[in-house]
């Protein structure tokens, strides 16, 4: 995806817009400091990976999610990230160890303190994505990145109890200590677990 759809990703997972909110081609230009023709691009390339809903003559919006995407999504999900991950264990350095050791407690650490979601929703992106880039096999990265990018925005975060929130934020810590062990098995284990209960807890209350 393009730095301007990576951009305007960020804004979804921040919060700034909401599934189902009409996006304005010219309000996002301003607002990343472009022309119209690169906003129109990037949307249409986040409509390839089911983020953004475009329809004639109506435009743009965050797409929204049924019960049963959310499902499917974290069904492929379940079954595709937790090998790339497995695969990635050999390829992590030291430095990307420390970088997703500190992002997993700061998540740890703003759930017990305020529970800012949107902020750790950043964050959680972010560490998914940052294992999934050191899968070796690219093909596979990329569409493990193409099924989180639907459950980020969607936001199932909101569906969490404190409890559940907790439990995520454990599950992270767990991954790096996987991850630094380099027992593939371990990383693969822990991340399907994570994944399926995030399904239970994204689709409570739904």
């Amino acid at each position: 995806m393009s730095e301007i759809g990576d951009k305007i990703f960020d804004l979804f997972v921040a919060g700034h817009y909401g599934p189902g909110e009409k996006l304005n081609e010219a309000e996002l230009a301003a607002r990343l400091g472009v022309s119209r023709t690169p906003i129109r691009e990037a949307l249409v390339t986040l409509a390839g990976t089911g983020v953004v809903t475009i329809e004639k003559n109506k435009g743009a919006r965050v797409s929204e999610y049924t019960r049963d995407s959310v499902e499917a999504i974290y069904a492929a999900r379940s079954l595709l990230e937790p090998e790339a991950a497995k695969l990635a264990t050999g390829h992590v350095t030291q430095s990307d160890l420390a970088e997703l050791r500190e992002m997993a407690q700061r998540m740890h650490d703003k759930i017990l303190d305020s529970a800012d979601l949107s902020e750790i929703a950043v964050l959680n992106n972010a560490f998914h994505t940052a294992i999934l880039l050191r899968c070796p096999n690219g093909r596979m990265a990329d569409m493990a990145i193409g099924m989180l990018k639907p459950v980020v925005a969607a936001r199932t975060f909101r569906r969490y109890t404190p409890a559940e929130l907790i439990r995520s934020a454990s599950h992270h810590l767990e991954i790096v200590d996987a991850l630094e062990s380099g027992d593939g098995e371990w990383v693969e284990a822990i991340m399907r677990a994570h994944i399926r209960a995030g399904c239970h807890s994204a689709l409570q209350g739904s």
